[in-house]
């Protein structure tokens, strides 16, 4: 995968990946009986939408994110009234049928059940009734008419109702705990679904090595020698083996000394002279011959429970944090580090050049599109470390949306936590349970959360466009 093509399937990934986070919440809102009245991609003015049901769907200029509008998290929103209260308190006479047609429809009727509903109607004479038999001729010709799924928030629940019981606030704590958290959850789900295509689908490293040449590094004695990469070592100094590490400790035996191997390139076997050069084992502490050249890793094709168990868990023993749970930790320990006072504080110094960048840093988006560029190509790592590298940023970013401040996810599940404990303590002294923490106290936490994130935001994306992250 060339590098512009892996920048360009990582930002589409992304975008995917948003979309079934809001998607989560989406589906969990309206399974609940809640009203979503707009799912939308991207911020910023709106290029096209159209309405399915009562929600509009809909794409806007800036893609950086997506949202869906729950009814009643904000203080602002007002209550979708009857469609029987709406006829009667906003019509009157011919006008109640085009009002009635309209009602309807918004709230997700068929175009032929609305034409039925507003004949049935017109049957009726509704136009001039008084408003008694209007409303128990409405509600009758509705009954009839839509079927009745017993769920709050369904077609007959939607006219007849409005929105009562509709409301995120109204709906129990355990229901508005789930919807909070499916956003997250879909991360975690994508980053698991990735992890067990790419180990069930493509050949990963079996913790050994083949005795062929990946790369031979520049200037080294491999190099002055002739060695090339895709050479197949058969022998060093007239010791023939196919095991790698055999051939290999033969090379670090023998430091700063002339050296014979045996390659077969082509079909043809070629003798090669070169001489290791010296360096010190740090594991040991002495020295050892190297001559410059990495070997090709050993890879086979998982069987299916073996990839979910690795996608889950990876292979510590391997030293591959590839699986989920190790990622989970990680992006946590990533997060509390990047975040913490000195995090930041190291964030601000690198991007004012007071000190350098470390690979192993923090990046933006913008930074995170540009390690897949360079992981997707097969020089770095191929297709799995690109895959891996999804996982991992989908970990991290439904992570993040946990953190326990507004306006995250997380957020507001602590809000709904610190409502649920107040209420539980205002039971017990037989008061009645209905503290809500003012949106104001909300708002004063949002605002410096969101300045923190902006600042670090822009320094991260300072740094990846003046400064990037070179993994090769």
């Amino acid at each position: 995968m060339s590098g512009p093509l892996a920048i360009t399937v990582f930002v589409v990934s992304l975008i995917a990946a948003i979309m079934l986070h809001e998607a989560g919440h989406f589906l969990t809102a309206r399974r609940f009986g809640m009203r979503a009245d707009r799912f939308f991609l991207g911020f910023g003015p709106t290029l096209f939408s159209f309405r399915r049901g009562e929600t509009e769907y809909g794409v806007k200029a800036l893609p950086l994110g997506g949202f869906v509008r729950i009814v009643g998290m904000s203080p602002e929103d007002e209550r979708q009234r009857p469609v029987v209260e709406v006829v009667l308190n906003d019509g009157a006479g011919e006008e109640r049928y085009n009002l009635l047609a309209t009602e309807v429809r918004q709230r997700g009727v068929s175009s032929d059940v609305a034409a039925r509903i507003v004949r049935r109607a017109r049957e009726n004479g509704l136009a001039e009734a008084s408003d008694a038999v209007v409303g128990a001729a409405l509600r009758e010709i509705i009954v009839t008419e839509i079927p009745d799924s017993g769920r709050t928030g369904d077609l007959r629940h939607r006219l007849i109702e409005g929105d009562r019981d509709r409301f995120f606030h109204d709906r129990p704590a355990w229901e508005r705990a789930i919807v909070l958290v499916s956003g997250s959850v879909a991360h975690f789900l994508i980053a698991v679904a990735v992890l067990v295509g790419a180990y069930a689908f493509l050949e990963v490293w079996t913790g050994a090595f083949e005795p062929r040449v990946a790369i031979v590094q520049e200037d080294s004695p491999a190099m002055e020698a002739g060695l090339q990469s895709g050479d197949r070592l058969v022998a060093v100094q007239s010791q023939r083996s196919d095991d790698y590490e055999r051939l290999r400790e033969i090379i670090r035996s023998r430091p700063g000394r002339p050296t014979t191997v045996v390659v077969v390139r082509n079909g043809v076997e070629l003798t090669l002279h070169m001489t290791p050069a010296t360096v010190t084992d740090p594991s040991t502490g002495q020295a050892v011959g190297v001559v410059g050249f990495s070997p090709v890793l050993a890879t086979e094709r998982m069987a299916p429970l073996e990839a979910v168990e690795h996608a889950l868990f990876g292979q510590p023993d391997l030293g591959d944090p590839g699986g989920f749970f190790p990622m989970l930790t990680g992006s946590a320990s990533a997060l509390v580090r990047v975040f913490s006072p000195s995090g930041i504080a190291d964030i601000l110094a690198q991007a004012t050049g007071q000190r350098e960048r470390g690979v192993e840093g923090a990046v933006s988006v913008v930074g995170a599109a540009a390690i897949a560029g360079q992981v997707g190509d097969a020089t770095f790592g191929g297709l799995l470390a690109f895959l891996g590298l999804i996982a991992v940023v989908n970990v991290f970013i439904g992570i993040f949306n946990l953190v326990p401040l507004p306006p995250l996810d997380g957020g507001h599940l602590a809000a709904l936590g610190i409502e649920k404990s107040v209420n539980m303590v205002r039971r017990v002294r037989g008061r009645s349970e209905d503290y809500k923490l003012d949106p104001r106290a909300l708002a004063a936490v949002a605002i410096p959360v969101l300045a923190l994130l902006a600042v670090v935001v822009l320094a991260l994306l300072w740094l990846d466009l003046t400064d990037p992250i070179r993994i090769g």
